[in-house]
């Protein structure tokens, strides 16, 4: 009889073994397939985000296709308020236009309009005077500090690198320059270039920032000019030409042969890639635009 018990305790030690093994391979077995199925997650998030870049930058070429051909160009607003828009690949583009010379050079606009933008950027008074002059010294050729900017001497002081004394490369340099500030710099990005190499701005196509920054302007003229703009978009009419008195000296026609091209791509799955690309058009027929640059975009305001 305690053999008969023996063998029933061994019996039930071995059920026990099997089930206990049987429940870690069931565990097993569920825990690869959620890894699997989070890796074809990932892997499908991945061909999705590859797309929509391909799409983006297939917005980008559209956008540029339509600025060369006279019969789709007037498609564009060069104000980046209406663009174009079309379905390809499992998603949809959309890309608009700005012309640069709505902004304000930093390497030859007026440095008046400088100081304006600089203003609606935040400082205002002397420390609106000392950044406007850092800007124009570190854009000029010699080492003759202006009255309250900065040459040489107070970089090193500061133990930073500048000033270039030479054009500035690209707006993001504006970051190097003395007394310049992250917040400073995210409000005056968008009104400024490198791309126009016009003293003035195309009020036409300026953005609000960048009208703000004429000298004199009231802020019940910008707002007019603004809803004009509104009013024509409405009815598919031209950009109207805007009305402004005092300002002459800092108007300038644009040529047409800068632009950002803005493109966002949205596939159906849920990934948005947004892409900025600076581009000028040119008179060469075999290579009748380039590309200046190209960056990572942000959503529309």
């Amino acid at each position: 009889m305690s053999a008969a018990r023996g063998f029933k305790n061994q019996r039930g030690l071995a059920l026990l073994t099997v089930l206990w093994m049987l429940a870690m391979l069931s565990a097993l077995v569920i825990g690869l397939g959620a890894a699997a199925r989070t890796e074809t997650h990932l892997a499908r998030n991945l061909i999705d985000a590859a797309r929509a870049r391909h799409l983006a930058e297939a917005g980008i070429e559209r956008a540029v296709l339509a600025l060369l051909d006279e019969r789709e160009s007037a498609a564009l607003r060069p104000d980046g308020s209406r663009g174009i828009e079309f379905r390809l690949g499992g998603g949809v583009v959309r890309a608009t236009v700005a012309d640069e010379c709505g902004k304000i050079d930093i390497n030859t606009g007026w440095g008046e309009l400088l100081r304006g933008a600089v203003q609606v950027a935040g400082p205002g008074g002397r420390e609106a005077d000392a950044l406007t002059d850092a800007i124009l010294d570190w854009r000029d050729p010699d080492d003759q500090r202006r009255p309250r900017g900065a040459e040489r001497r107070e970089y090193e002081r500061a133990n930073l690198a500048g000033p270039r004394n030479a054009p500035f490369a690209a707006v993001e340099e504006l970051q190097q320059v003395i007394g310049m500030t992250p917040e400073i710099y995210r409000k005056l990005e968008p009104m400024v270039t490198v791309a126009c190499l016009q003293a003035g701005i195309d009020p036409r196509v300026a953005p609000a920032g960048a009208l703000r920054a004429l000298p004199g302007i009231r802020d019940r003229e910008v707002d007019e000019v603004l809803a004009q703009r509104r009013r024509s978009l409405e009815r598919n009419d031209p950009l109207p030409e805007p009305t402004l008195t005092g300002i002459q000296r800092y108007a300038a026609q644009s040529a047409n042969l800068a632009y950002t091209v803005r493109s966002e791509a949205r596939m159906d799955g849920g990934a948005v890639v947004r892409l900025e690309a600076l581009i000028w058009l040119l008179p060469d027929g075999e290579r009748p635009y380039a590309l200046v640059s190209l960056r990572e975009g942000r959503a529309a305001p």
